[in-house]
């Protein structure tokens, strides 16, 4: 990791920004568990090896939302990604029936994927190393990155 990245990551975020991602977290997660169905079958070790991957990054996650610090973003959206995987094994290697509930929990998981990258675009301009990945320009220094407004502007 460079040491533009490296900075970027440490910066602070809005207070306003990092308490919507972990209301999101706490609210779609919440939902998405509740809507699965009860099973009877073993949890197959690949699943166990997900799960235990989704709530270490999601316990990272709160560390940072917590110290309002950019990489708790980037935390967010890598729980967001092993939760997604997770959704998708369940039905597919057959812990679960597949059903309208599979539905309903995408939804959930694909707006927390949603909410993490909208999160990490509005905290602030990219780094250089990371910016030719996206539209966005990069910030000159990490000292030239300012917060982001009200109405998500730089």
């Amino acid at each position: 990791m460079d040491l533009d990245t490296k900075l970027w990551l440490q910066e602070r975020i809005d207070g306003r920004l990092a308490a919507g991602v972990a209301i999101g977290w706490f609210v779609l997660l919440q939902v998405a568990l509740a809507l699965e169905p009860v099973t009877h079958k073993p949890e197959p070790s690949y699943g166990i090896a997900l799960e235990l991957v989704m709530w270490l990054l999601l316990a990272t996650t709160i560390a940072g939302l917590v110290m309002q610090r950019r990489w708790g973003l980037v935390s967010s959206l890598g729980a967001a990604g092993f939760l997604t995987a997770l959704s998708v094994a369940c039905p597919v290697s057959g812990h679960h029936p597949f059903g309208a509930w599979w539905f309903g929990q995408m939804a959930c998981v694909l707006a927390l994927d949603a909410i993490s990258v909208v999160a990490i675009l509005w905290s602030g301009a990219l780094p250089e190393s990371l910016a030719r990945f996206s539209g966005r320009a990069p910030a000159e220094h990490s000292s030239d990155v300012d917060l982001v407004d009200a109405d998500h502007t730089m």
